[in-house]
């Protein structure tokens, strides 16, 4: 099963970056996010066997961390080619986040669990393969969201009839 540890949204604030990707999709081209899969990634894992997502739960549920809040900046785009990209919401990168990161990254590699990369780059995917420039899209304003955090979670990533599906195996809420 392919894991990934995650950040998950309130529904109000998916409405809210739903409704961009609403926008998006009447105007561009592209494979966009589903409602019920928007998420922050704090650390993709990738395929794992039932022995290892234990040490995977185990290094999540040693995480202490309080509650924090972040705001959900501008649109912005990687993996540019010159007729699509990925559009995603820029992250504030503040203390809190870094540290959560850090504490996970760390948890996990006391698991055994191996890290290929400790790169951190807070954002959220609307969409890939968007057919849409890199000056339109930083022409298209986007109301800042403040977003509150209470809670770490393991995410499975599988393909259900087709459909890409986010599911939520297990959590660890914050003080």
């Amino acid at each position: 099963m392919r894991i990934f540890i995650a950040l998950l949204f309130s529904e109000e604030i998916k409405v809210e970056l739903y409704n961009t990707i609403d926008y998006l999709r009447d105007l561009y081209d592209g494979n966009y996010t589903s409602f019920d899969n928007l998420h922050l990634t704090l650390h993709y894992i990738g395929e794992v066997d039932e022995l290892l997502l234990e040490d995977v739960n185990t290094a999540i549920k040693s995480i202490n961390f309080k509650k924090f809040k972040v705001k959900i900046l501008k649109l912005s785009s990687f993996k540019n080619t010159s007729t699509s990209c990925l559009v995603h919401r820029v992250i504030e990168k503040t203390i809190s986040l870094k540290q959560l990161h850090l504490k996970t990254i760390n948890a996990l590699k006391l698991a055994g669990i191996k890290i290929d990369s400790d790169n951190f780059t807070p954002h959220i995917t609307l969409g890939r393969k968007v057919k849409i420039s890199k000056e339109d899209l930083l022409d298209i304003l986007v109301d800042e969201v403040e977003v509150e955090f209470d809670r770490i979670s393991i995410m499975e990533s599988k393909r259900v009839d087709g459909d890409l599906i986010y599911e939520e195996l297990d959590h660890k809420k914050f003080f």
